[in-house]
């Protein structure tokens, strides 16, 4: 018997939060059930309320933010206990509290590939205050 692909996808928001990105990781992680891959969702707390409501896909409801440190080391304690064959990270700067954290996290973590899907990539959305470079 052949073990199943297993993801860890990681989004700032996640149903029942409200937010476009929130919808597309559900959507993308229920679609990967279906194809037989086991999906964990690293998230944050406001999605904890409806953790037990994701039918396959395991919800880590844990970042209350989105800092180095509570993020490294939720990160080190998820990758042993699910040790994924990829991280798909939704990347959506205001999603994570604005916090540089989640840039460097591919770097600290390279042991397992990363892939990113980018949202909201304007210029003003993503650097308000500059002017265009």
């Amino acid at each position: 018997m052949t073990e199943s692909l297993r993801v860890l996808m990681i989004s700032g928001e996640y149903p029942p939060m409200e937010g476009g990105v929130a919808d597309f990781t559900a959507i993308v992680g229920q679609q990967l059930v279906e194809r037989g891959v086991d999906v964990h969702v690293l998230t944050s707390r406001g999605a904890a309320a409806a953790a037990d409501d994701h039918g396959p896909i395991t919800v880590h409801a844990d970042m209350e933010a989105w800092a180095f440190r509570p993020l490294y080391n939720r990160m080190r304690d998820l990758l042993a206990v699910t040790r994924p064959d990829l991280v798909n990270i939704q990347y959506q700067t205001a999603a994570y509290g604005m916090h540089p954290a989640i840039n460097l996290l591919p770097r600290f973590f390279r042991d397992v590939p990363t892939v990113v899907t980018f949202h909201d990539l304007r210029l003003p959305y993503l650097l308000p205050k500059a002017k265009r470079l």
